[in-house]
């Protein structure tokens, strides 16, 4: 089990606790008894030894048995031990006989000193078939170590192709139960499946711990590692699932432990830039979880051997975004120029605080959203945040024009537009299980949501129609415009979604400024006069009202006002052309007075 427990809560590294075992299965519904799922291969024959001193199975033209022996050669290299100079004076030594039928001998394999005083108990014995190519099957035999949470010692016996038998060690294992095999829909043999051991207690505690599955095929007398083979994740997909969902039904405590255990699995399905993202806003602060990797304990035995000791600066635990970079380049999850990648992209202030490019979705992420892989991926994705944000604006201009009333309809419409639309892309749906997203889902996004602007903007007209329309850069530009002039707080979130209080000073501002209409619409003659192109002269702004807006744009959107008709823009143009000339006849005037002054002072003069 990745999620790992006392190793009498575990059955066969399969869950033994009743309350849990029908927690996953309501979690999952249906889709574990499809037929495409995974499966556990039942064992030709299997039996544990117990307190008996001879154990016989018999399968498939094979025999395998286990018997117990007093010896004094207790210190002798064995399966399970190596050479021990120190050995007790007497021992009973469990050892295997294997015969084949027709065979005259069987071949024997001492496996270790057994007993619970010689650290192997508990002893299981089964015969499977896990090479089709091998013409007998192969014989397993485990062992439970002692203390509560290790360990099972797991060796696999098989007949190789220069017909000698020999043994390939699965190494020990925290839990208990010999593993699983496990047929996956698609792929030519079975595999054995055991846990990478090197997650538990480093990322989080025993309890919090989860470890990623590492997959064995068996061939030729020898464990072939395939976790990366892409023949085999559907398996990791059905684990990953099901550990996330234990995870969530324990209240996703100790996130680290978890996080660590799906980033390193979605960087075998070749998902790792998507798993980095959705990682970074969830993860806690080394300090806070008191667990993590420093660069000291990152050293091999080698280095720290040699004399190589770490400084106190060293023996710092990292970050965990760094730490655990470092940890699954170490284990072989990630390659180097990987985890420089992933370092560089990440956010310099506050995990997942902001997208990786000028563009950010219209609500908050620090941190984004729980349970929403949608979310997630917006606020690291700007590319996508940008064509939310262009939605946006057709959606905020098509929700002032329709009016207080309108509201909560043209929502309903809105959400259920938006969520058809991420399930044609296979997105997630938020809050229903994994939230992972496919491949190509960003792209399909940016897509849908340019379709679903389109389809809306059809019903917007006049200076609503206009300012949908233009493009979101300018948008972001008048709305900063209206800040710098007081119209809008200091501290507003500048994204151009015009939401209420944009509204508001969109209005305020279209009064001071005497502009033909003062509805809240930006009309293309208003973003000009409120920032005109670099050739035209800008007319004089007015000073901002006393009282500004202080609303944030998190808020609707006001009612409806009507929107500028094109003969009110003609008259806006012309108000703007009778402003240039006037002070311009008035200048006139009054230097004609001056000059009839003058004249009169020289003729006064002159009669003088």
């Amino acid at each position: 089990m990745p999620k790992t427990f006392p190793r009498r809560t575990m059955v066969g590294n399969r869950l033994a606790t009743s309350g849990l075992l029908t927690l996953a299965l309501l979690a999952a519904g249906s889709r574990l008894a499809h037929a495409d799922a995974s499966r556990v291969l039942p064992a030709l024959a299997e039996a544990g030894l117990g307190d008996q001193p001879r154990l016989d199975l018999t399968a498939d033209s094979l025999t395998a048995s286990v018997t117990l022996k007093s010896s004094t050669q207790c210190g002798v290299a064995m399966v399970w031990q190596p050479a021990d100079p120190s050995p007790s004076p007497s021992c009973r030594i469990a050892t295997l006989s294997i015969k084949a039928r027709g065979q005259t001998r069987p071949a024997l394999f001492p496996l270790a000193p057994y007993g619970q005083d010689a650290g192997f108990m508990d002893l299981k014995l089964s015969i499977q078939r896990l090479d089709a190519t091998s013409t007998l099957p192969q014989v397993m035999v485990s062992a439970y170590t002692g203390g509560a949470h290790c360990c099972e010692t797991t060796s696999i016996f098989g007949l190789r192709p220069d017909g000698q038998w020999a043994h390939a060690d699965l190494g020990m294992q925290d839990g208990g139960g010999p593993p699983s095999i496990i047929a996956v829909p698609g792929a030519p043999d079975p595999v054995i499946v055991t846990y990478d051991q090197a997650f538990l207690y480093t990322f989080a505690s025993h309890a919090g711990s989860f470890a990623p599955v590492i997959l064995y095929r068996y061939h030729d007398g020898q464990l072939i590692n395939v976790s990366n083979d892409p023949a085999y994740h559907a398996y990791l997909k059905e684990e990953l699932a099901k550990q996330t969902r234990q995870w969530e039904a324990s209240g996703r405590s100790e996130p680290n432990g978890y996080l660590a255990y799906y980033v390193a699995t979605k960087a075998r399905l070749g998902q790792l830039s998507t798993a980095w993202a959705h990682m970074l806003p969830r993860a806690q602060s080394t300090a806070k979880s008191g667990f993590g990797v420093s660069a000291c304990s990152l050293k091999s035995s080698e280095e720290t051997a040699n004399g190589r000791y770490c400084s106190k600066a060293n023996r710092a635990p990292l970050p965990f975004p760094q730490g655990l970079a470092a940890f699954l380049t170490r284990n072989d999850y990630i390659s180097q120029a990987q985890a420089r990648a992933l370092l560089s992209d990440r956010p310099a202030t506050g995990a997942g605080s902001a997208p990786s490019g000028p563009y950010h979705p219209d609500f908050s992420c620090d941190p984004p959203p729980a349970g929403n892989g949608v979310a997630s991926m917006l606020c690291h994705d700007s590319e996508a945040a940008r064509h939310e944000l262009m939605f946006d604006q057709v959606y905020y201009a098509l929700r002032h024009q329709a009016g207080e009333d309108g509201w909560k309809d043209l929502k309903q419409q809105v959400v259920l537009d938006e969520n058809a639309a991420n399930q044609s892309c296979g997105l997630p749906i938020p809050g229903d299980g994994p939230q992972d997203l496919p491949q190509n889902g960003a792209t399909c996004y940016n897509d849908a949501m340019d379709r679903l602007a389109a389809q809306y903007r059809v019903r917007l007209s006049g200076a609503a129609l206009m300012e949908s329309q233009r493009p979101l850069d300018r948008h972001i530009a008048l709305q900063k415009k209206l800040v710098e002039l007081g119209y809008l707080p200091a501290d507003t979130v500048v994204d151009g979604v015009y939401g209420e209080a944009t509204r508001a000073a969109i209005t305020a501002w279209q009064k001071a400024a005497h502009r033909p209409a003062t509805d809240g619409f930006l009309s293309d003659d208003d973003a000009a006069t409120l920032i005109p192109p670099p050739a035209e002269t800008a007319p004089a702004t007015p000073l901002p009202p006393a009282a500004t807006a202080t609303a944030t744009d998190a808020s609707p959107a006001p009612a409806h006002a009507p929107a500028t008709s094109p003969a009110a823009r003609t008259h806006g143009s012309a108000g703007v052309s009778i402003g240039l000339i006037l002070p311009l006849v008035i200048a006139c005037v009054m230097a004609a007075l001056i000059a009839i002054r003058v004249s009169r002072k020289r003729g006064d003069r002159d009669h003088s």
